[in-house]
């Protein structure tokens, strides 16, 4: 009636009730303590005002020069000497192109005198961005002094 018991087979395990089963119920793990290092963490900074008188930028640069115009004036830089023109020491900024896909600049100062710095562009599209860019750039700050009670550097 009953089956015979398989002297072969492997004993069944039984759950024994007052032991407790360690992978039952997984506990989570501890969370470290936060390490604060004040030398890789710095305390969070709030978020920098924007500046009051930001107005557009322009930028166009090879291997070799660099010209930025900004609020401050214009900057020329060719092989890593740097020539700042303040817009109250400008009397006027020229721009044309030159060959193989160059911008030209100068900034003509009030006594005649004039500072140019050439960019070579990669091709004519950046060539043309970079006169359209320019253009905004300049009228901005170069109208301003149509207006005089309008200028603030």
């Amino acid at each position: 009636m009953y089956p015979e018991p398989n002297p072969y087979a492997s004993p069944q395990p039984q759950p024994h009730p007052q032991q407790h089963n360690p992978y039952a119920n997984p506990q989570p793990y501890p969370q470290p303590y936060p390490q604060q290092n004040p030398y890789l963490d710095p305390p969070p900074q709030p978020p920098r005002p924007p500046h009051p008188h930001a107005g557009p930028e322009f930028l166009a640069a090879d291997s070799r020069s660099g010209i930025v115009v900004d609020e401050t004036g214009v900057t020329f830089d060719f092989e890593g000497q740097s020539a700042e023109f303040p817009w109250p020491d400008i009397q006027s900024v020229h721009s044309k192109p030159g060959g193989g896909h160059r911008l030209m600049v100068a900034v003509v100062l009030p006594g005649g005198k004039f500072y140019e710095c050439v960019v070579k562009a990669r091709n004519r599209v950046t060539l043309e961005q970079w006169f359209r860019e320019l253009g905004h750039v300049l009228h901005v700050y170069l109208g301003r002094r149509d207006n005089p009670g309008s200028w603030t550097p």
